[in-house]
């Protein structure tokens, strides 16, 4: 009855791909553990197998719930709503796609590729200072002053 387990607990796993979220894996990693319990020890019962495989999901998946924050930082996304506009303005950007008035063109800010408009042209490869965003566009002038990264 062990490869029961070990099947189990690969598709547990596969199924990860399909419903993100870091918890059917957990599960999939202890039948896999089950699975090699059973074969350790073949006389088993299967209240105990199910406790086993019931318990050790659920200790690991709240362990990684628990430890896994801490070490991991929030990254603040641009794109959300709760971004001041005066957190952009005056920053500076790299055109990556050149930029004419009434056309628009992309710029390189913070590791992310943004839409961006000018009143002026910018070539490609220029640093560029950003005005103002407006949801995921950005206006931006181009830099004549010397404004740090």
């Amino acid at each position: 009855m062990c490869w029961y387990w070990l099947a189990c607990g690969l598709l547990l796993i596969l199924a990860e791909f399909a419903v993100p979220g870091l918890v059917i894996c957990f599960f999939g990693i202890s039948a896999l553990i089950v699975s090699g319990i059973k074969y350790l020890f073949p006389s088993l019962s299967l209240a105990w197998q199910l406790l086993i495989f019931a318990f050790g999901g659920a200790l690991m998946a709240a362990a990684c719930r628990l430890l896994v924050p801490q070490g991991v930082k929030k990254r603040t996304d641009l794109k959300s709503e709760n971004i001041d506009n005066d957190e952009v303005s005056g920053a500076v950007a790299v055109c990556v796609e050149k930029i004419t008035p009434g056309h628009q063109g992309k710029v390189e800010f913070r590791g992310s590729f943004w839409t961006a408009v000018s009143d002026t042209e910018i070539n490609k490869g220029e640093d560029c200072i950003i005005i103002s965003r407006d949801n995921l566009l950005l206006k931006v002038s181009r830099n004549t002053g010397s404004c740090q990264k």
